[in-house]
């Protein structure tokens, strides 16, 4: 029985459920990608909170270092200076120096650095930088603002005395403090007592004669005093800042007020938490935000913008998209399983369409050729009772019988195939002589015909014992030769072939009638099936369907060789056991 599978809604299922799935797991993978980028970026926020923090306490303490100034009137001592910062020195460790820097007249400059000097500095001199880089005693100029107090001096030694309007990064820095009335930071600089390869930047507050900020920018500059100055490293400030943080988060500094070619500060690198000059640009380059600028902060830094921009350190969690592939498994698991449901309620719907078309076919066959064979026993036996003086007794005798024999071969086949179906066929083989077999068996065919069928036999190979089930061999050999000779016209002419080898029994049964179709052969084991080229030859179809269940159970083979209008070969291998 053959069952046709509906394949049009599961393939509509399967491409629904998947197109859903795929669906859904994009988008999970999308909220995914959007929290991780959400979680970076909070990190990134608390990156920079802490280091804009840390700024402010720096310009702070300036802020305060100048109260101090301002309740002094302008006159603290370097020892006072020295006291006053001790404490910040030790609770703000980014600091690289805090300084004092008076305003000093070219006519001023002798008296100054003799004052100085007694002060027990007996090398001191207002400085500047060579063309070689080195210190040298500075050029005569209009005015000086040369590094006065100074602490921790020890390590900042060539500070002191530099003249900071020497230099054209720090001459910035201190006309816009002086201008404004406010803290202004320098660009990046080479500090003067730096030995390492790092960026420095200094933060000035302007102090005026009148210790308040004149009202005009000429007034300003008329009355400036002198600068307090905050001593910054950029690797000190930022490591200090983050010491109590690890989000295993790289950054870039840069100085946005500055030149294209000044504005690196520093690289930040997590797993040392180190800052370098030197810029990775794979690291740069890598980034869970959709751009660079979404991943940059700014910060205000004494009049000046920087500009930070993060990325994930090796070491930071890559994204593990576990929901979107929870997702794509449940849907595609809940998609099969709603598939392979609905697959399996078609398979129940056509199995239980085609087993009460095949109760129709059966009623419809068994009424038709039970019908048949009982009208010519009945037409018999009246013939008989009519004439009993009639010579022909023996030709309706042999009537009666081949009709009856028809008639108990569709109940044995009918039988054989319900036993098959529902498991209760039997195999039960027992040691027979094969060539006897098969000439008692021709005989009974014979027999079963109305008209006595000729039917050739021949044998080759030891065919005198093997170990078959008689009674499934009975089933599969009747049906052949039956089939044989029922397809072959009125003067049938069939061969039935036995060879014995070793391992197996062979039987092949042949005739010369009207063939059998290359798309009929693909459903000979269909029960009730029958071949579109058989027209009014009486049958059920069920003959070979009895064949094949009975060499399933006998682990046997059955192959076809036929061509329409010359005849049919069919060869049976069973397994021999002697």
């Amino acid at each position: 029985m053959r069952i046709r599978h509906p394949t049009l809604p599961i393939v509509l299922t399967l491409l629904l459920g998947t197109g859903l799935s795929i669906l859904a797991t994009l988008a999970v993978a999308r909220w995914e990608h959007a929290n991780y980028r959400l979680q970076f970026q909070h990190q990134t926020d608390g990156l920079t909170t802490a280091l804009q923090r840390s700024i402010n306490r720096y310009t702070d303490l300036l802020l305060a270092l100048g109260d101090f100034y301002t309740v002094s009137e302008q006159t603290v001592s370097r020892a006072e200076f020295n006291r006053f910062v001790q404490r910040a020195l030790k609770t703000y460790p980014g600091i690289q120096a805090l300084e004092w820097a008076p305003v000093i007249s070219e006519q001023d400059r002798n008296t100054f650095e003799t004052t100085i000097q007694t002060e027990g500095y007996a090398s001191f001199q207002i400085t500047e930088r060579e063309s070689r880089g080195g210190l040298t005693r500075a050029a005569s100029r209009p005015y000086y603002i040369p590094v006065t107090y100074l602490q921790p001096l020890a390590g900042n030694e060539l500070a002191f005395g530099y003249d900071l309007i020497s230099d054209p990064t720090r001459r910035t820095a201190l006309e816009t403090a002086r201008d404004t009335g406010q803290i202004a930071a320098s660009g990046r600089i080479r500090l003067v007592q730096e030995n390492k390869n790092q960026f420095g930047f200094l933060v000035f507050l302007p102090l005026y004669n009148n210790s308040t900020i004149p009202p005009s920018q000429t007034a300003r500059r008329n009355q400036l005093n002198g600068y307090l100055l905050g001593v910054f490293r950029v690797s000190d400030v930022i490591e200090e800042s983050l010491e109590t943080l690890n989000y295993n988060i790289d950054f870039i500094l840069r100085d946005q007020s500055a030149a294209a070619s000044e504005q690196l500060l520093g690289s930040y690198d997590a797993a040392t938490q180190t800052v370098t000059t030197e810029i990775d640009q794979h690291v740069a380059n890598r980034t869970p935000c959709p751009s660079s600028t979404d991943c940059t902060h700014t910060l205000t830094t004494g009049g000046r913008q920087w500009a930070i921009t993060f990325t994930p350190a090796a070491s930071y969690p890559a994204l593990a998209p576990w929901g979107a592939l929870s997702t794509l498994i449940i849907g595609l698991l809940l998609t099969t399983i709603v598939a392979r449901y609905l697959f399996q309620a078609q398979t129940e719907l056509s199995r239980a369409r085609e087993l009460s078309e095949a109760k129709i076919r059966l009623f419809s066959m068994a009424s038709h050729e039970l019908r048949t064979p009982l009208s010519t026993i009945l037409l018999s036996a009246q013939a008989l009772e009519a004439d009993t003086q009639a010579n022909n007794h023996q030709h309706i005798y042999g009537r009666i019988r081949a009709t009856a024999k028809r008639m108990n071969q569709l109940l044995n086949d009918l039988l054989t195939l319900s036993r098959a179906e529902s498991g209760k066929l039997q195999f039960n083989p027992e040691i027979i002589n094969p060539e006897k077999y098969c000439q008692q068996l021709i005989e009974e065919v014979r027999f079963s015909f109305e008209i006595s069928p000729v039917i050739s036999f021949t044998i080759s190979g030891d065919c005198q014992k093997a170990y078959i089930d008689r009674q499934l061999l009975r089933a599969i050999l009747t049906n052949l030769l039956s089939n044989a000779i029922k397809y072959s016209g009125p003067e049938p002419q069939v061969t039935l072939e036995l060879s014995c080898h070793h391992h197996e029994i062979i039987f092949q049964v042949q005739d010369q009638g009207i063939g059998i179709s290359k798309a009929d052969q693909a459903r000979l084991y269909e029960a009730f099936y029958r071949g579109t080229n058989v027209g009014n030859i009486a049958g059920t179809g069920l003959g070979l369907s009895v064949v094949h269940a009975c060499l399933q159970l006998h682990q046997g083979a059955l192959t076809c060789k036929s061509q329409l209008g010359q005849g049919t070969t069919f060869k049976v291998t069973l397994p021999r056991i002697d």
